[in-house]
């Protein structure tokens, strides 16, 4: 009986102390303001990020994109771009940070999504200066990318569903063909 116990405790210390480890591996699903991105719609996405105080530049269902004002709903970023399907389903999110001379701006986007994500897949490129891909792969085809062009020191946040934007830009591509038929 006794021998049951320790092993029943060291089995429990055991998860206790892997439980974090095993978090880790399972990052959460991408979401914006609240809104899981895996089956988010325009409609639902439109109303909050409005209700998070952005402010609609340009959109509306005959783009492949709404365009927002973030208005400080994220530090830093000033603009985001939600890209969408045509029936409407979410493609891609990207949000722009800019940064004026300084190159520190892309280690602060990086540990913000690190912070919630976990460490990155890859990174492509020299931090400190010049170009930069740092890639987060998920789950359900989504993949997270901070990027910074050169010699702009910009950052750029981009959230992905790779099915969904295969998707669009197959549908880009046959509205493209339909417009040059006349």
């Amino acid at each position: 009986m006794r021998w049951s116990r320790s092993v029943a405790g060291a089995v429990f210390i055991v998860a206790l102390f892997t439980a974090p480890v095993l978090w880790a591996h399972n990052p959460p699903q991408p979401a914006l303001f609240g809104i899981p991105l895996a089956h988010a719609r325009r409609t639902v996405l439109e109303k909050a990020l409005v209700a998070a105080h952005m402010t609609l530049a340009r959109g509306g269902a005959h783009r492949w994109y709404d365009l927002y004002h973030v208005n400080g709903a994220l530090k830093h970023a000033t603009i985001l771009a939600v890209s969408f399907t045509a029936h409407g389903r979410f493609a891609k999110a990207m949000y722009v940070f800019p940064s004026f001379i300084s190159t520190k701006r892309l280690g602060q986007v990086v540990h913000l999504v690190t912070a919630k994500y976990g460490p990155p897949d890859k990174t492509v490129g020299d931090a400190r200066i010049g170009p930069v891909r740092v890639i987060w792969q998920l789950s359900h085809a989504f993949e997270i990318i901070v990027k910074r062009r050169w010699p702009n020191p910009t950052t750029f946040l981009t959230i992905e569903n790779h099915r969904m934007l295969v998707r669009m830009k197959h549908e880009q591509k046959q509205s493209l063909a339909q417009s040059g038929a006349f």
